[in-house]
């Protein structure tokens, strides 16, 4: 579905991301293993009050600079002292559901969005996070969405 939502604020961890890909292949999971050791994930779902509900993965690597993988949820409450928080701009969304173990599952369905419906789709990226919202805790048997930035495409066909 496309969705245009206003510009929302979340709450959460996150770490750097590197310009060489496979070295995120690290880092992103290192973060989620933490957080689900460390009480960061109930504290997360605890401060849940916004949409997207979910706990949320974004990849905010739109800032040439500053590319960071978050693990987050919607929240308007203050951001606890171990914590940071990020303000997601207002963008049209490209959203997509899916289900199955992650993050196989999610990944699958990422390469399926940037390889057969981007093409030919009518949008493109907008210069803006990718987002991961996991709607269900079982990752082995997770639902989930995944939510691109687009605009109208500028070529025509």
């Amino acid at each position: 579905r496309i969705e245009k939502r206003e510009a929302f604020r979340v709450v959460g961890v996150s770490a750097p991301m590197e310009a060489e890909i496979e070295k995120n292949f690290e880092i992103v999971p290192s973060l989620w293993a933490q957080a689900s050791t460390d009480g960061t994930l109930p504290q997360l779902a605890g401060m849940m009050d916004s949409d997207p509900k979910g706990i949320l993965g974004i990849c905010a690597c739109y800032e040439e600079e500053n590319w960071r993988y978050w693990i987050a949820a919607a929240s308007t409450q203050a951001a606890p002292a171990q914590m940071q928080q990020l303000e997601i701009p207002a963008f049209t969304w490209a959203v997509f559901p899916g289900s199955g173990p992650c993050p196989e599952s999610i990944q699958t369905l990422e390469q399926r969005i940037v390889r057969e419906w981007l093409p030919t789709s009518g949008y493109e990226y907008a210069d803006g996070p990718d987002i991961e919202v996991y709607l269900t805790p079982n990752l082995a048997d997770a639902r989930f969405e995944v939510w691109i930035p687009v605009k109208k495409s500028s070529s025509t066909g």
